[in-house]
């Protein structure tokens, strides 16, 4: 797990915080295997604010849950409802795992192509 936290945040002393996070919303998001963003955000003790008249979360939200999408360990989907839209963040180990396959197989044919 800690590699998977280096890879996402860095190893900066400062990052120390967002990388706990990181951890808490994956064991969360694998235990409860879908959360809805504001349910997530205050999960994760992270505030959220008023803009134009609907809750939003704090920016550190965001520092926390991009990376994880980014190499796909999590993904979200918007879901209208009425006249507002939620958005559902889930669990995808099966993407990660295909992500992380195929970057393996890009990463050693880029560098056999290299080697001649």
């Amino acid at each position: 797990m800690e590699t998977l936290l280096k890879y996402c945040y860095g190893n900066h002393p400062k990052s120390k915080r967002i990388k706990e996070l990181g951890k808490k919303c994956l064991l969360l998001l694998a235990e409860k295997g879908q959360m809805e963003l504001l349910e997530l955000a205050k999960a994760l003790g992270i505030k959220t604010e008023r803009w134009k008249g609907y809750e939003k979360p704090v920016k550190t939200f965001y520092h926390v849950v991009n990376p994880l999408k980014e190499i796909q360990i999590i993904d979200s989907v918007k879901r209208k409802e009425g006249k507002k839209f939620k958005t559902i963040y889930y669990f995808t180990p099966e993407k990660f795992e295909a992500n992380m396959r195929a970057f393996v197989r890009n990463t050693l044919e880029f560098l056999k192509a290299k080697k001649r």
